[in-house]
């Protein structure tokens, strides 16, 4: 005899299908997410002085740092502003506009970068000046 052909179960067996795979590719997704890491920059932004085109390109790197943050494809750990008068460190990332308005100043100093970069060795270094 002649199996009935049932198109209900079908229905529900694909159902079924459907949703353990979808279910398995989210737990694999959210799984992903937590074990493999962010990566986590230190930022330094030297603010000696350059010209307003150079800091619009300083700025706009940081921009795409900074989004970069958002997205979580990377941490901003630590954004620290370097200028002749010292240090400035934030916990937080500064917006990209409060970076663009940011004033640069004072002379540029190679013994200061020296400095900085033995200091913050794994820091990446947004400047106009190199």
């Amino acid at each position: 005899m002649r199996e009935q052909y049932n198109p209900m179960a079908l229905n529900s067996a694909l159902l079924k299908t459907l949703g353990a795979g979808g279910l398995s590719f989210l737990i694999t997704g959210l799984l992903l997410h937590w074990v493999i890491p962010r990566p986590e920059v230190t930022l330094l932004i030297d603010r000696s002085y350059c010209s307003e085109a150079e800091w619009q390109r300083v700025a706009a790197a940081y921009s795409d740092l900074y989004h970069q943050h958002q997205r979580r494809q990377l941490r901003l750990k630590l954004v620290v502003l370097a200028s002749p008068l010292g240090l400035e460190h934030l916990s937080e990332p500064p917006s990209p506009q409060t970076v663009q308005q940011l004033s640069s100043y004072g002379r540029f100093d190679q013994n200061q970068r020296a400095t900085l970069q033995s200091t913050f060795s794994t820091a990446e270094i947004l400047s106009c000046h190199f």
